[in-house]
């Protein structure tokens, strides 16, 4: 009998905070929009919405949180090339 076999991770599982972002403003676009009276959007426009606003705002976010940016210039110094790194393998000192 072969063991189980392993499959891709299910898309729910990748963090992705662009779709995460644009699913909560979807559902509260889709609260507001489809409640109100008069006409209606189709759900594929305001899914594109959606995204487009969470990518806008995940832009945004990045240039403009001051938390996000102290992390990213943290990591920009912490970061190493190691091509740059010049080590010396000289010879091996003697033990008397």
């Amino acid at each position: 009998m072969a063991g189980p076999t392993r499959s891709a991770p299910h898309p729910a599982a990748v963090d992705d905070p662009l779709g995460t972002l644009a699913r909560e403003l979807y559902v509260a676009l889709c609260a507001r929009l489809y409640t109100a009276p008069g006409d209606k959007p189709q759900p594929k426009a305001v899914a594109q919405l959606a995204f487009r606003l969470a990518a806008d705002f995940l832009a945004a976010n990045e240039e403009l949180n001051p938390t996000l940016r102290a992390v990213r210039e943290a990591r920009a110094k912490a970061e190493v090339d190691l091509d740059a790194v010049k080590l010396d393998f000289g010879a091996p000192a003697r033990r008397d």
